[in-house]
């Protein structure tokens, strides 16, 4: 069965060595190209004077540039919701920082290349201008997101953009046949060894690897998004078959928050945290509420019409080979809506939540129906008498 691409792992450079790279990259350029004897040359003592200039004007710009976009960075978190990370996780801001460093090891190296030589290379004055007109490009673009990042609109269209990249990843196009069910063995119990931490990504395709050379049925028992405890129960092992306990757990990628990449509720999380922020008695901003109900109401007509149902992945033979828990229509519901219809005391968030559950209980197929009637039509308190 095919899964979407959020499904099938992705190694991240770290930060680490993407700041290497750019550091040995500007180091092998220092080295490089102060030794080049084409075209004219100039004064080396007023290059090199540049370059340390340039250099240490660099180590300020960024402080300067970080500690603004910590600030921005802290106003998101205060204003919308602490787990709102796209501009921090955001490339440019930690491939803008590799590159600013590059720029002062790429001045401060060719300045000790050059060291007492009394004429250098046209191309090194050239080179450095040519960085640091980058650098203030880079600048422009990471000054350009952080102002993005703390607009609402822009933010709610960012946070609803990676919402429906991971849902048309996790979830195919609605189908008429259900998944194969697992065949009924004794299941082997796999539990988790490490301290706890956030399941942030699933490999599957190694899991299905895994189950296909023991001939077994691996079930997960966690989702994306989910704190997988410590000596908790992360997969039962169905079939004749062994597998080794330690490669249900390599496949299982944890961290300290949760991520979009593999989580669908993970936007509908933010958008239900911006409305009740904003609904807090000592915010309160039902405007912004119902801007974050709008984009709720977006993505839950594009999940309505999904066969949230197709959890088994197939291995190459056609036989099932991996059952993943994933959220049902039920759980999207109670991450985007529950909490809203629990506390809000205002009229016109509470007519948008009505509309938003009449138009969804219009297109919606009867298995997803009946929830939406449930919260529409809430049953009422009985008398106590």
């Amino acid at each position: 069965m095919h899964r979407g691409a959020a499904l099938l792992h992705r190694r991240r450079l770290r930060t680490a060595v993407v700041q290497a790279v750019y550091v040995f990259a500007a180091v092998g350029l220092g080295l490089l190209v102060p030794t080049v004897s084409v075209g004219a040359t100039v004064d080396s003592g007023r290059v090199t004077e540049v370059l340390v200039a340039i250099g240490a004007a660099f180590v300020p710009f960024i402080a300067i540039i970080y500690s603004l976009l910590f600030i921005v960075v802290q106003f998101s978190a205060t204003a919308f919701t602490p787990r709102l990370n796209l501009f921090r996780d955001s490339p440019i801001v930690w491939h803008g920082f590799s590159f600013f460093t590059s720029v002062i090891v790429f001045a401060f190296t060719a300045s000790f290349t050059i060291d007492k030589d009394t004429q250098t290379t046209v191309l090194v004055p050239i080179v450095i201008t040519v960085l640091v007109l980058v650098a203030l490009v880079m600048f422009r673009a990471l000054q350009a997101s952080a102002f993005k990042s703390i607009q609402l609109a822009s933010t709610l269209s960012a946070v609803a953009r990676r919402g429906r990249e991971v849902v048309n990843d996790v979830y195919p196009e609605q189908t008429t046949e259900g998944p194969a069910a697992p065949a009924a063995h004794d299941a082997g119990d796999v539990r988790w060894p490490r301290r706890a931490g956030t399941l942030q990504g699933i490999d599957v395709p190694a899991l299905v690897r895994c189950a296909e050379r023991a001939d077994v049925v691996i079930e997960l028992c966690v989702q994306p998004g989910k704190v997988i405890h410590q000596h908790g129960r992360v997969a039962l092992v169905h079939g004749a078959g062994t597998v080794a306990a330690h490669e249900v757990i390599r496949s299982l990628h944890t961290g300290i928050e949760r991520t979009f990449d593999q989580d669908p509720t993970m936007a509908l999380r933010v958008f239900a945290d911006i409305a009740l922020r904003a609904l807090s008695p000592g915010i309160n901003d039902p405007t912004t509420a119902i801007q974050a109900l709008d984009e709720i109401d977006t993505l839950l007509r594009q999940i309505v019409a999904r066969d949230l149902a197709l959890e088994t992945v197939n291995g190459s033979d056609g036989q099932p080979r991996v059952k993943l828990q994933l959220p049902t229509w039920d759980d999207f519901l109670t991450v985007a809506l529950d909490e809203i219809i629990a506390i809000s005391p205002s009229w016109p968030v509470q007519r948008r939540v009505e509309q938003l559950l009449t138009d969804l209980i219009e297109i919606a197929p009867a298995e997803h129906a009946e929830a939406l009637r449930a919260r529409s039509d809430p049953p009422q308190p009985q008398d106590p008498r």
